[in-house]
């Protein structure tokens, strides 16, 4: 509910200037990337929002042709937040739900921003990925749908 991943596919050719991309955009928004893995890295943003910070999980899965990128935004809550909204809710419930849905919809709106900023910069390298993502070659979806399926 408060974490959101996109998938996006890119060309061979793209692999060196992908990433760079990418931690400069996070980095030029508050925050930095730091490698985890071979082909992963993590940071957390800086600054909160109605009690809630931004942790984006980025990995590289390389595929014949190319790789897959993925990007998570994951909400990280901060404590003083949760004990303020646990004493709100216990003396006046009504205002806790207001914050509670009102820091909701900040992270939405904010999560919808924060992906358009990463994909943008990236926009003219994205590319069809090769074959069905899901199931054997030649699986098309369920029987009668599409060309795969009889």
């Amino acid at each position: 509910m408060l974490d959101k991943n996109e998938r996006q596919f890119f060309a061979q050719e793209h692999a060196a200037s992908v990433i760079p991309t990418i931690t400069g955009t996070l980095h030029s928004m508050g925050i930095p990337l730091a490698q985890t893995g071979p082909n992963q890295w993590s940071g957390r943003g800086q600054v909160a929002s109605h009690g809630i910070v931004p942790k984006v999980l980025v990995s590289m899965m390389p595929v014949q042709n190319g790789f897959f990128l993925d990007v998570r935004a994951v909400a990280d809550i901060e404590s003083n937040s949760v004990i303020l909204l646990v004493v709100l809710w216990l003396v006046f419930f009504p205002i806790a739900i207001i914050l509670a849905y009102n820091a909701y919809q900040d992270w939405e709106r904010r999560q919808v921003q924060f992906f358009q900023a990463v994909w943008a910069p990236l926009g003219n390298r994205i590319a069809q990925p090769p074959g069905p993502q899901f199931g054997p070659p030649g699986y098309g979806g369920p029987p009668g749908y599409g060309a795969g399926g009889q």
